[in-house]
């Protein structure tokens, strides 16, 4: 007895064997196939990601799928490809398809359109000529690639200082490989089964097909490349790669496929791979049918999402900083304005009394108090966008042999072992703040070596590029590189996550502020350096800092003499604080100066457009609100060019500041400040 279905076979090749060879194409062996076939093949080029049609000579669309019906409409089938992609009355200039006519192997476009729906899309064409037997061209199969969310990202990315350019580079990196991997396809492709078969293995996306029991029929190559699963270790069994924690979900979304016909895009959950790895990947999946219309299993899509992930990770990452950043600035300018306060009152006290007076030593322990509580406001400017101090090119070696020597005085239980390179390179830092960031680096160190414990210093020249440095911001070129590496018990992957974080330490409550590395971070970044940290548990810790090289010569350190403590001179003092006038204004008349006072920029110029050949100086705010510390400047210097004006403010010594000062301010006073410190800036700025 013979096989029917052998029989059907022989039938259905002597048909297509019989056509004419100028009625060949593509579409008619399909419509052929997916007789002998049933629905299957069309359901199942249907629920690929990809829309693909067929032209003639002509430009007229003879077939398409259902992406691509989705994407241009359901009545373009017998219509110009130009009039239904692009509105046209023409060929488009750079339609890939005519550069297959032109004698091309193949073309490629991209171009932005309008869907069906009215929504502005972006699309890639691939075009591949389609060749009756003889080998003459009778059309050409464009395979239409949707390619919108990728545009979307590049403009995201954009906005977003480029962060996520790696991911765009990948992304055509993709379509390329996919381009190179559908030309072999299209020139192999002699039926349509092949045609589904290629284009299910060149796809870079892994692709599952699963009977209705959830047992695996078919794994694609990319599907091997991404979880390392063969169709060998899989076939018809469950794949064992859902986490516990999505399987209530993914059982779910199973039902809806197979008993409700749903499909289901872009869904994100994990995966794991053969080897243990827990990969992000988004899911496609829908059912498609057998050629009597039963259901016949489901088709899967999962795409690596990993290093997406990861690039809004690291952006949602630098926003956070940028707002605490913003956010601890804040603070400490308005915690620094009531330092002053505190400040001030206990330098005007001082000045009234003795050392043998039985409240001096309270008044000074005082002093002392708003000293340290300084060096934390400090803390919080270092790690808030703008807070160098006092910038000046330095060989970092001797920043680093002080700052050895000020830790290794109080910790002779650890071995400091130093490799400074020779001929290093000038950078331009504030060497305070510098040594800082390497003091809380080994305090740091030492609290991971509680027994004791080995403390390497390094220092070398290096060069980064562009690849290295574009995920923290800066730039690529010569830089100077500070390793600091201790023998302590390391950190696992989630502390090592968090250690910039400020208030974040895995010391006990009220063993520290958690501020040490908050303001380290703050600190390279604000000079325009890195600083990035390597650790595994039990194995130690390494921070790494890249300062970047300055091409100004480095200045011998001036001895600075002793200047008058006072003076008769007439002084304008700018701040919108009350607290800072309440304190300010008597310790200038204890100085023995005469006082003007101005609560805003404002007023400062009325009060030198009326007075300005009396006053002999001006101590300008630099942040107010209205006129700021900075167009004050200018409209002061407007009135009287040669008035010395001293810069005051509670932040650090920023851009802006920076700006002022190289307009011709003469000096700048940090707040807090005593009478001394008032007093040796205002001699040396009137000097």
């Amino acid at each position: 007895m013979k096989d029917p279905t052998s029989s059907k076979e022989n039938n259905f090749l002597s048909q297509i064997e019989n056509l004419e060879s100028t009625k060949n194409s593509i579409g008619e062996i399909r419509a052929r196939m997916t007789d002998f076939l049933g629905k299957s093949f069309g359901d199942l080029i249907d629920v690929m990601d990809i829309a693909v049609w067929e032209l003639d000579l002509n430009y007229r669309v003879i077939a398409f799928n259902q992406k691509a019906r989705k994407i241009y409409g359901k009545n373009a089938k017998g219509k110009f490809c130009y009039s239904v992609a692009a509105g046209r009355n023409s060929v488009c200039p750079d339609c890939p398809a005519k550069m297959v006519y032109n004698g091309h192997k193949s073309g490629r476009s991209e171009h932005r359109r309008v869907d069906v729906t009215g929504k502005t899309i972006y699309i890639d064409h691939i075009a591949t000529p389609i060749k009756d037997k003889k080998g003459s061209l009778k059309g050409v199969l464009i395979v239409i690639i949707d390619i919108t969310r990728r545009k979307q990202m590049e403009e995201e990315i954009r906005k977003h200082r480029n962060q996520l350019a790696e991911m765009v580079d990948e992304q055509t990196l993709e379509l390329k490989q996919s381009k190179i991997r559908y030309e072999n396809l299209y020139r192999k492709s002699k039926s349509s089964e092949e045609l589904y078969q290629s284009l299910l293995n060149s796809s870079p996306d892994a692709i599952v097909i699963y009977d209705l029991q959830g047992n695996a029929k078919y794994v694609s190559p990319g599907f091997t490349r991404l979880f390392g699963y063969t169709l060998a270790d899989v076939e018809g069994r469950r794949i064992p790669f859902v986490p516990e924690s999505e399987k209530e979900i993914t059982t779910q979304h199973i039902k809806n496929i197979v008993q409700k016909g749903q499909i289901c895009q872009g869904i994100e959950t994990k995966r794991y791979s053969n080897d243990g790895r827990l990969i992000d990947v988004s899911i496609s999946a829908a059912r498609f049918i057998d050629h009597l219309g039963n259901p016949a299993g489901v088709v899967v899509i999962l795409r690596d999402i990993t290093e997406t992930k990861k690039l809004w990770a690291q952006l949602q990452q630098s926003q956070k900083m940028e707002a605490i950043g913003t956010l601890a600035g804040g603070i400490a300018h308005d915690f620094n304005n009531l330092l002053m306060g505190i400040q001030g009152r206990a330098s005007l006290m001082l000045s009234d009394i003795n050392s043998r007076n039985p409240v001096y030593e309270h008044i000074k322990g005082i002093e002392e108090y708003v000293k340290s509580a300084t060096d934390l406001t400090r803390q919080l400017l270092g790690f808030a966008r703008g807070g160098k101090y006092i910038v000046k090119p330095v060989d970092i070696n001797k920043v680093v042999e002080h700052s050895i020597q000020m830790f290794g005085r109080t910790h002779k239980e650890i071995r400091i072992v130093k490799m400074l390179a020779t001929n290093l390179w000038t950078v331009e830092v504030d060497t305070g703040q510098i040594e800082q960031v390497l003091l809380n680096l080994f305090v740091n160190a030492w609290h991971a070596m509680p027994a004791g414990g080995d403390l390497y210093l390094q220092t070398e020249n290096i060069i980064l590029d562009k690849t290295y440095v574009k995920p923290f911001k800066a730039g690529p070129g010569k830089y100077v590189k500070i390793s600091v590496t201790d023998t302590g018990v390391g950190m696992d992957d989630k502390t090592l996550k968090r250690i910039f974080d400020p208030f974040f330490t895995t010391r006990d409550m009220g063993r520290g502020a958690g501020l040490g590395l908050a303001s380290t971070y703050g600190i390279i970044k604000n000079h325009n350096g890195i600083i990035n940290a390597y650790s595994e548990k039990g194995k130690g810790s390494t921070f790494n800092i890249y300062l970047p090289v300055s091409n100004k010569h480095m200045t011998k350190e001036m001895g600075s003499s002793k200047l008058p403590v006072g003076g008769n001179e007439t002084i304008l003092l700018v701040d919108d604080e009350p607290v800072i006038m309440e304190v300010t204004k008597p310790m200038l008349k204890v100085l023995g100066y005469k006082v003007y006072c101005a609560g805003s920029g404002q007023e400062a110029i009325d009060i030198i457009r009326q007075k300005g050949e009396t006053i002999d100086l001006v101590i300008l705010d630099m942040i107010m609100p209205g006129i700021g510390g900075g167009e004050t400047f200018d409209q002061l210097k407007l009135m009287n060019k040669e008035i010395p004006v001293i810069l005051s403010s509670g932040y650090s010594l920023n851009g802006q500041a920076e700006q002022i000062l190289e307009k011709g301010c003469c000096g700048f006073i940090q707040k807090p400040f005593n009478l001394d410190e008032l007093s040796e800036k205002i001699r040396k700025a009137l000097t």
